[in-house]
């Protein structure tokens, strides 16, 4: 507004320098609040450039707030200078306790994990990619939490799937991507550093780590890196290690996967934040005490995987799917018994009414609650008896589901295209919008005293308060016809449902391997990382199965775990295992849907190349 205001601060000591801006402690004379001033002379950006960079760290770093983030209080300038105050850490950073200490205990790499993960998350759904994740940035604060900061090389996202394609970083914590620079980078760098970081806490040195530059590169490049034999560490830690530091991105656990992982999520109560003794010296016996192996600390874990509406969400935005299947009917003969546990998918009809009651008593979140939902294996026979015939005439409603999807849980939530041309959006509010095979009428789900209630509106006039959600919607249809296009993908447009008994996704979950949609009509569909598929019909009695090809194949219900294609019945087991834990909804469920993915790794080629 044109006036002038004059604050006075005293300058005190060095706090840091990095490239031409130095950092020091300063004091707010009026208000007496210390702070760190990072200040950088106007006479570094002379080039657009660098003024441009200046700018974008500005406006990125001010944007965000979060307990594990360094906060952002104020920005101004004078004829020579920039400066950006910022919240004081007075504990230094991980790299300082790292130098004074050479390496740090299983259970304080565990603490510093579990904050640096939610200072991630919440950059990753805010679009952002910090992209200089290393120890030197990783600030402890006046409590002992961490503090993520400097985001000079920090970029946000314009659009979901966006590529990024310069190259920087800090050479020992750079994610070989950034180096190839060919097909772009995204929020995978941060999860690369993460590993180094993980492995440089445990073992006192980064991975990498030459005395050359272009040789550390190249190390990267190949990854070339070891354990040494005279650290001891955990199994576990190694193994989250190297799932992590794998060179393809794509395969590199999600931030949520990490927190799962048994080296963090183990029985082992994590300490919120350490001891300021622990700047010197490793936590006493005393303190180690306090954090035993129980459950509370399991279930507490375990609620980490659930958000909203999703079962699993990701915080990072995958690619986009490209499991697009053609539905070549092949019917694969002879059926032979064997032992094999197959009570859920003999009691689909059933698990469908208790995940429809699970709905209704837990709401959005599935796995905040205690409650132990059992599928009980009494009645087999008498139930089963009647389920052994392939419908002739599947019900257009039955024969619908996701063909392609995109994840933007991040900010808004997972768009999808349902085989029958119809376009739909699941909200992270829980709402959900779907749209007819030809965009012109839609309907608007929202969940009222447990029990859905739509409405139906045409694109072209709706209440104006969906205003936002009918323009994501017609985006998010946009992008997903492109994509069915470009695969030659074939509609099945008489599938359409009637437009008062539509199709919609109500739940959906994500694991390393598949992700799982639960529609409407009762449909639960499990799409695999190599292109298979099963499709679960507990209104029809009947399982579909998507083989590598695209080629469909039906099975009876009650006949599927006993059929001769062991490729189709391993991933109805892991099938089995997801909707097992879903109901359970206990930490052992997890570690049997680990343990099925470690069996069907063995067996076959699906999670070829993924450790698990």
């Amino acid at each position: 507004n044109g006036d002038t205001t004059i604050k006075k601060y005293e300058k005190g000591q060095l706090l840091g320098k990095g490239g031409f801006a130095k950092c020091f402690q300063i004091l707010n004379l009026e208000t007496k609040k210390i702070m760190a001033a990072k200040i950088i002379p106007k006479n570094t950006l002379v080039k657009n450039r660098a003024r441009q960079k200046l700018i974008s760290e500005i406006k990125i770093h001010k944007s965000l707030h979060h307990i594990h983030i360094v906060k952002f209080e104020h920005v101004f300038e004078d004829n020579e200078n920039i400066y950006i105050l910022l919240e004081l850490c007075p504990h230094q950073t991980l790299n300082e306790l790292i130098k004074r200490r050479k390496r740090l205990t299983e259970l304080e790499a565990q603490c510093y994990i579990v904050q640096i993960v939610s200072a991630l998350k919440y950059l990753h759904q805010n679009l952002v990619i910090h992209r200089d994740l290393k120890l030197g940035n990783l600030f402890i604060g006046e409590k002992m939490e961490v503090k993520l900061g400097d985001f000079g090389l920090a970029t946000k996202l314009e659009f979901p799937g966006e590529k990024k394609r310069t190259i920087c970083g800090t050479p020992n914590y750079i994610a070989p991507e950034i180096l190839d620079g060919k097909v772009g980078h995204s929020y995978e760098v941060d999860i690369w550093s993460l590993g180094v970081i993980i492995y440089t806490l445990l073992i006192g040195k980064p991975p990498f780590e030459t005395s050359d530059v272009k040789t550390t590169y190249k190390k990267i490049k190949q990854n070339n890196y070891s354990f040494p034999d005279h650290i001891t560490i955990a199994p576990n830690a190694k193994n989250l290690i190297q799932i992590i530091l794998v060179e393809d991105p794509t395969k590199r656990p999600s931030l949520d996967e990490i927190l799962a992982h048994p080296f963090i999520n183990n029985g082992v109560n994590v300490p919120r934040v350490l001891p300021v003794q622990t700047l010197q010296n490793p936590p006493d016996s005393s303190f180690l005490k306090q954090y035993t192996s129980n459950n509370q600390s399991q279930q507490r874990q375990s609620q980490q995987l659930g958000n909203t509406e999703l079962l699993y969400n990701s915080s990072r935005i995958p690619p986009i799917n490209k499991e697009i299947q053609a539905q070549q009917q092949q019917q694969q003969g002879g059926l032979q018994k064997c032992q094999t546990a197959s009570n859920i998918l003999q009691k689909m009809p059933a698990l469908d009414q208790q995940l429809d009651k699970r709905d209704s008593q837990l709401g959005n979140n599935m796995f905040s609650s205690n409650a132990n939902l059992q599928i009980k294996s009494t009645g087999f026979d008498r139930m089963m008896e009647n389920n052994n015939q392939i419908p002739l005439d599947i019900k257009s409603n039955n024969n619908v589901w996701v063909c392609q999807h995109v994840d933007y849980s991040s900010k808004y939530g997972l768009g999808y295209m349902l085989s029958n041309g119809c376009a739909g959006v699941l909200f992270n509010d829980n709402t959900k919008i779907v749209t007819d095979h030809k965009g012109v009428n839609f309907e608007y789900i929202q969940k009222v005293d447990n029990t859905d209630i739509i409405q139906q509106h045409l694109i072209s006039d709706y209440p104006k308060d969906l205003k936002k959600k009918v323009t994501l919607l017609q985006h998010f249809r946009n992008y997903l016809m492109s994509e069915i296009q470009k695969n030659n993908v074939i509609l099945n447009r008489n599938n359409e449902s009637n437009s008062s008994n539509s199709v919609y996704l109500k739940k959906w979950m994500k694991t390393r391997h598949a992700i799982m949609f639960r529609l409407s009509n009762k449909i639960v569909q499990v799409q695999f990382a190599d292109k298979t598929e099963i499709i679960l019909n507990s209104t029809e009695k009947i399982v579909i199965y998507f083989n590598k090809k695209g080629e469909k194949t039906h099975y009876p219900l009650a006949d599927a775990m006993y059929s001769t294609n062991q490729e189709m019945t391993k991933r109805l087991k892991y099938t089995k295992e997801i909707l097992t834990h879903l109901l359970a909804n206990n930490m052992k469920g997890q570690q049997q849907i680990q343990q099925q993915e470690q069996n069907i790794q063995g067996q076959d080629d699906i999670f070829k190349d993924q450790k698990i």
